[in-house]
């Protein structure tokens, strides 16, 4: 069938040029790049001729990457068109140096690289999903044991992250991060991860409204970034102007991590050193305490208001979302802002408050714009093998 000039070859909808060798539209585009880069293995549940050009739902992966390959797009390009418009630089990927212990003799074999560390969220990924099919309760009792109050999806989000945030240390009890080996990263990966999750189900009306696959990823190609968010307020919260003097942002509970002095032991699963991997993503921790951390602290934001923009931060990343899902996601969306409207009005002072949401907006547009640029090189350490682990979920596996 020959397809229109600016219709997808693959799903048939409306194209925006030329990606990777074929005529695509982004999405699909944004799909079989994802794919090359982490190496995605796919699975077809019907007979390996599913229709691709569906309203609605969920398109099936296997199908839609045999098309991809079927009309010419070519892996190859993935790396020559990696970087098109971004100005960050991705530095040299030098060796480490003879003074950390590594041999330059090539008869000589390191033996940590004999040693091959599985990083596996599976069982995290089962907890995820069982906090997803438990119901949580939309009501509240009031103090004096009255009847029960309805809280609506911005309350009880509210309320999720006010039980998120209540086992924070007092400040003299909390502990600057000094390296962080892989055992203890794995750890605090796995409790943030489910933390976050737990929020996220208070979400009631997407979890009643959509399906497990695309709760989960809707959850988990967001979650990074919400996390980040959370942390810079959380850290103004607790801080205030400190976090600023000190340059450091909470990492847990008990835990801030200081930009530029603080190190994740990547060492450990790469052969490239720890100072390295801090050069390549500490520009990115700076770009997120300077163009996000302080206008946050400007507004000064309520806990309300942080849920609004963790909610509007969910599907800034559409991988693998069905048109379905983004459809529900934009009416939840509208929900909030609706529910938001109400407690401007009833709850606080901001009588006007159209200029703080276009503020609020702005903080958004800021921190995805950022995880993007700083996705591309993320894209590069994947293609490279960067990683000398067997990582589960690239997701997941996100440290800042």
């Amino acid at each position: 069938m020959n397809l229109p000039e600016k219709q997808c070859q693959i799903c048939a909808k409306p194209s925006n040029g030329m990606h990777f060798g074929a005529m695509t539209c982004r999405a699909c585009a944004a799909f079989f790049r994802r794919a090359v880069v982490l190496k995605l293995e796919y699975t077809c549940k019907e007979k390996k001729m599913c229709n691709l050009e569906v309203v609605g739902r969920s398109i099936c992966r296997y199908c839609r990457f045999e098309k991809c390959k079927e009309i010419g797009m070519d892996p190859e390009k993935v790396v020559l068109d990696y970087d098109p418009t971004t100005s960050q630089k991705v530095p040299v990927m030098a060796k480490k140096s003879e003074n950390l212990g590594i041999s330059e003799n090539p008869t000589v074999s390191n033996p940590k690289e004999k040693i091959t560390i599985k990083i596996d969220f599976s069982e995290t990924v089962g907890k995820i999903e069982e906090i997803f099919e438990t119901k949580r309760d939309s009501e509240t009792e009031d103090e004096e044991e009255g009847p029960k109050i309805y809280l609506n999806d911005l309350q009880n989000l509210t309320k999720g992250l006010k039980e998120f945030r209540e086992n924070i240390q007092p400040k003299i009890d909390i502990q600057k991060l000094g390296k962080a080996d892989m055992k203890k990263v794995f750890y605090w990966l796995n409790v943030r991860i489910r933390k976050y999750a737990k929020w996220f189900s208070h979400a009631t009306y997407l979890m009643e409204k959509l399906p497990m696959d695309q709760k989960f990823q809707l959850y988990r190609t967001s979650w990074n970034v919400i996390r980040v968010f959370e942390r810079l307020s959380m850290t103004w919260m607790h801080y205030g102007q400190e976090m600023f003097d000190g340059n450091f942002i909470l990492v847990s509970d008990d835990t801030v991590m200081v930009i530029d002095e603080s190190l994740i032991h990547l060492e450990e699963i790469s052969e490239l050193t720890d100072r390295y991997f801090q050069r390549l993503f500490h520009p990115f921790l700076n770009k997120y305490m300077e163009e996000v951390a302080r206008p946050m602290s400007e507004l000064d934001l309520t806990e309300e208001e942080v849920v609004f923009c963790m909610v509007h931060i969910l599907g800034f990343d559409v991988t693998d979302l069905a048109p379905e899902t983004l459809e529900i996601l934009h009416k939840f969306k509208e929900i909030i802002a609706d529910q938001m409207h109400n407690y401007y009005m009833n709850s606080t002072n901001h009588k006007v408050y159209s200029h703080r949401i276009l503020k609020l907006m702005k903080l958004v547009k800021t921190i995805t714009t950022i995880a993007r640029e700083k996705a591309k090189i993320k894209d590069v350490i994947w293609i490279f093998d960067i990683y000398k682990a067997e990582i589960s979920d690239p997701y997941f596996f996100q440290m800042f």
